[in-house]
């Protein structure tokens, strides 16, 4: 299984794991909500899954600007 984690608000590849007895309990997400997991997770057609966190750089613009909570997506 691959695992791409991607910056849910600039999109930018964080980290890539590829393993082939990795699963997403042995990462932990198993402890998520499910509304967590739903809103995180996206498995695609390949069998591959998309990690949607957030990257520093979007991390520090939305310290800096607050606002920016409350779009998807910004550019900085």
């Amino acid at each position: 299984m691959r695992i791409h984690y991607r910056c849910k608000h600039c999109q930018s590849t964080i980290a890539e794991l590829n393993h082939e007895r990795l699963n997403l309990e042995k990462l932990g997400f198993n402890h998520l909500a499910p509304e967590q997991k739903k809103n995180m997770i996206k498995y695609n057609h390949t069998g591959n899954v998309d990690v949607f966190v957030i990257c520093e750089s979007c991390e520090a613009a939305l310290y800096k600007y607050p606002v920016y909570h409350e779009f998807d997506y910004f550019i900085h």
